[in-house]
């Protein structure tokens, strides 16, 4: 190759390239400018059941003291239990007694102490009434949180029963009976701790009863049922 040759062909080299370069110069921007995003979007779920348990279970309950048949007397007891939910929706329970003539003789079915009967139907008795003559088995329940209790035991603070927001002591008596009872009805969740339940118990029997209450052992097999709400 001759050297005017060589230089051409160098001239032309440097030519090109400075056209490359100068290309680039303009169209980087242009490439730049033209970046784009992606993104990607995940959801996390976790499911959380609803717990309903007796995280303490009613016990046995013993009525103190013993009662004669003939001269009467008045005979009390009671057990708590204890619910633990985490339903927002709440949840209900329900007693139901084994039968509806109330406490039954171990020695013979035939003998009981008659369940309570309330001065009106439908609406608990405030204080425990017993006519004369008569011998009667009842119960109530209170509430660690009033709010929680059926209407039925809630009273006005002062004589009745079934109105108002007030949790008496020892008030608002009714009869247990084979057919379920609606006691408590919470509307929300409960505290780790739970919400306690206390039911009482009372035998009252006036003197020389009709019918007779023969020498026994009576019992009352009750069955508690919570559900959720």
């Amino acid at each position: 190759m001759k050297s005017g040759d060589f230089g051409v062909l160098i001239r032309q080299s440097v030519s090109v390239l400075c056209i490359m370069l100068a290309l680039f110069v303009l169209i980087e921007p242009a490439v730049s400018s033209g970046a784009t995003t992606a993104s990607s979007q995940f959801i996390i779920s976790q499911t959380i059941n609803s717990e309903l348990a007796f995280s303490t279970p009613a016990s046995d309950v013993t009525l103190s003291p013993s009662l004669g048949g003939l001269t009467g007397g008045t005979s009390n007891g009671g057990t708590q239990f204890i619910i633990t939910a985490g339903s927002s929706s709440g949840y209900s329970i329900t007693l139901t007694a084994s039968s509806s003539l109330g406490m039954i003789g171990n020695a013979s079915s035939t003998n009981y102490i008659p369940a309570y009967a309330t001065s009106s139907s439908f609406v608990a008795d405030y204080v425990f009434n017993v006519p004369t003559n008569k011998a009667y088995f009842g119960y109530t329940v209170e509430a660690s949180t009033t709010a929680d209790l059926t209407q039925l035991f809630k009273d006005d603070g002062v004589s009745t029963c079934g109105t108002g927001s007030n949790d008496g002591t020892d008030a608002c008596w009714v009869g247990a009976t084979s057919t379920p009872l609606l006691i408590i009805n919470r509307s929300g969740p409960t505290a780790a701790s739970g919400a306690t339940t206390t039911l009482k118990f009372r035998v009252k029997i006036m003197p020389n009863p009709v019918p007779v209450i023969p020498d026994d052992t009576y019992v009352a097999t009750t069955t508690l049922t919570a559900t959720s709400n």
